[in-house]
């Protein structure tokens, strides 16, 4: 069974100093009303936040308006310490509203400046707000890790008596939750204690208050009553009505376990309508759940239906976990009564799952850790501030510490000397290293150059020795089919035939010539050997038409190496031949693509085609498969019978 438990009441920890009576209250909104009217910079951004804070429990859209009003004062002012507490102030806004998410992002905002500037206390107080928003979530763990921060800060500085207590209230809150009674008992009697000790009224009913709850799980109902009524008499005494309806709500479950249920109904109403009016979702959605659980227990299932359905829309909108839980048990509870099985079968279900991941699962070792490690570190203080005091007295080991640290000098200084030779070893060895490089990158140089002195001369050769004796053969056979024209046609067709053939030597020696003569070929100097085939191409065959397209799309083209470039020229060469000799296209085109990675060589004809699964290929194909091979291109062919021929050479640029 949850309790009303006041935990959201003490997120107005930077400002409880100005709590008064309701009259009081009204006298001072006024009085810093109109006093923002003629004020500037810091004085005007400090009213700000407190006219914001005053209209936090009485009209809230005013809340915000001078919350984000203080906000853009204090931006101007570039003041981090005034623009944390407008965070601050926005926070509680959403807070009120129900919107605990946005509320966590604003309360983070204030946290980071004020670390950021060393204002500790405020921190905490930022610490305790945080603690109380995930609490409000059901996420326990994150809850008391923000707690146990602000009670350090809070026990370790100079402070007034008010927050100590405030925060141990609060996490006696959390470990209600998670139904560790002796635990809530004793946060909330040290808290006790210090309010009673201090003659603090505020502190003393939110904490009676939160005793009333207790005892509710406890099952003394009477004390339970008892401390609640008190409570909410000297809530509405100090012009808190706004906490009223909490009390009203920890009665009606007193009286309802008593069994007193049309009473409890009645006051379930009033805490219900005084929550809509405040616009606390939140407690107004716990208040419908109680009241929901008392129209079940009376018989009137309907109603209580009606009423858990409206308490559940609201959590699923809110994102109220452990509320949503308990009304799935309600709606299958309720269900049941009025026969509807499969409903209620369905409700039981999601509250077992809920129930599961929320609660039981969620009492975990972590929590008592972080108590235990919050005891420790309290403990350690103290041996600290007892091992100082020993310190002063030690003052006679002074000069044995004085040898050590010179002794330890020393050894640094051995340490440094040490470091400076092993660093300049360590470039000796990096300067060798890299003369060693520069060494075998000479060398390969001078290799890459003699190569080169061997490719000019035996091109050279070649041009000189070969080529000049094959002109000389070319003439001789034009000259002797000369003289012979008119004699034996059979012998001057095979004479034309050798010359024939010799021209084509002489132009693929040529081609030979042109590659061995470059390191590297690029896109260009392709282009233009493979315009020059075309051209000749075109002069043999008017009646087929030659299209030739090539392209780069490359950012940074990359140049071919010599033996790359003649191979792709020669397969290009060999498909244009098998176009013009075996295809009878009337069109043949040439694609050359060029792309950052790859170049793409496609060579495509509309002539006859062939099967080429009936056909084994020829020995111009084969060629064309073993020099793609030998550079690592990638060649296909496709093929079919009166369809044409295409053939695709890709060849991928390292």
């Amino acid at each position: 069974m949850r309790t009303h438990t006041l935990n959201s009441l003490f997120v107005l920890v930077g400002f409880l100093c100005i709590a008064s009576v309701s009259g009081q209250n009204s006298r001072r909104l006024d009085s810093l009303l109109q006093a923002h009217k003629t004020q500037q910079d810091t004085t005007l951004a400090i009213t700000l936040n407190e006219i914001a804070w005053e209209f936090k429990n009485s009209n809230l859209d005013s809340s915000f308006y001078y919350a984000n009003k203080a906000l853009a004062v204090s931006k101007k002012l570039k003041s981090k310490k005034w623009i944390a507490s407008a965070y601050n102030s926005l926070a509680n806004c959403f807070d009120s509203q129900g919107l605990l998410d946005s509320a966590a992002a604003y309360h983070k905002k204030s946290l980071a400046l004020k670390l950021e500037i060393g204002e500790v206390v405020g921190a905490a107080d930022t610490y305790n707000n945080l603690g109380i928003l995930y609490d409000l979530k059901g996420e326990f763990k994150k809850s008391l890790e923000y707690y146990f921060k602000a009670l350090k800060i809070y026990e370790s500085e100079d402070l007034s008596y008010q927050k100590v207590p405030m925060v141990l209230g609060n996490i006696g809150i959390v470990y209600k939750k998670q139904k560790e009674y002796d635990k809530v008992i004793s946060y909330y009697q040290r808290a006790l204690k210090i309010y009673e000790d201090n003659n603090y009224d505020f502190g003393t009913v939110v904490t009676k208050g939160n005793l009333g709850s207790v005892y509710i799980h406890l099952k003394d109902f009477e004390k339970a009553i008892r401390y609640s009524e008190e409570a909410k008499d000297l809530y509405a005494k100090l012009g808190y009505g706004r906490y009223v309806p909490y009390m009203l709500t920890n009665i009606g479950i007193a009286k309802d376990s008593l069994g007193q249920n049309q009473e409890a109904q009645k006051i379930y109403l009033e805490a219900i309508s005084l929550f809509e009016k405040d616009e606390n979702r939140y407690e107004l959605t716990y208040a419908q759940i109680n009241l929901a659980r008392s129209y079940l227990t009376t018989g009137q299932s309907k109603k209580s239906r009606e009423l858990a359905n409206q308490a559940l829309a609201t959590c699923q909108n809110k994102g109220y976990k452990e509320f949503e839980v308990q009304t799935y048990k309600l709606l299958a509870e309720a269900s049941s009564q009025q026969g509807l099985h499969k409903q209620a079968f369905d409700y039981f279900g999601q509250y077992a799952q809920g129930k599961d991941s929320l609660f039981e699962k969620n009492k975990t070792k972590a929590i008592l850790e972080l108590e235990t490690s919050y005891e420790t570190e309290k403990k350690e203080k103290e041996i600290q501030s007892q091992r100082a005091i020993l310190a002063e007295n030690a003052l006679e080991i002074n000069k044995k510490d004085t040898q050590l640290a010179w002794l330890g000098f020393g050894l640094l200084f051995l340490m440094v000397i040490g470091y400076v030779i092993y660093h300049q070893q360590q470039l000796k060895t990096r300067q060798l290293l890299h003369e060693q490089q520069m060494t075998e990158a000479m060398a390969h140089i001078q290799t890459q150059n003699k190569l080169q002195d061997q490719r000019l001369r035996i091109s050279r050769d070649l041009h000189d020795n070969i080529g000049a004796q094959l002109t000389f053969i070319i003439s001789s056979l034009d000259s002797l089919n000369y003289g012979l024209k008119d004699e034996q046609g059979e012998l001057t067709g095979k004479i034309d035939r050798i010359s024939g053939f010799s021209r084509d030597t002489i132009v693929e020696l040529r081609d030979t010539i042109w590659a061995m003569n470059k390191e590297e070929i690029t896109l260009e100097d392709l282009q233009e050997r493979i315009s020059n085939f075309v051209e000749k191409a075109n002069l043999s065959a008017n009646r087929i038409k030659f299209t030739q397209k090539v392209s780069s799309q490359a950012t940074d083209p990359k140049p071919l190496s010599s033996s790359v470039g003649m191979n792709l020229y020669r397969i290009i060469q060999e498909a244009l031949n098998n176009a013009l000799k075996h295809a009878e296209p009337t069109h043949v085109e040439l694609h050359i693509t060029e792309r950052d990675s790859s170049l793409k060589i496609v060579v495509m004809d509309d002539g006859q085609g062939f099967d080429t699964s009936q056909r084994t290929s020829g020995n111009g194909l084969n060629n064309m498969r073993k020099r793609a091979e030998e550079i690592g291109a990638e060649l296909s062919l496709d093929a079919e019978p009166s369809k044409g021929t295409q053939l695709v050479v890709e060849y991928h640029v390292s």
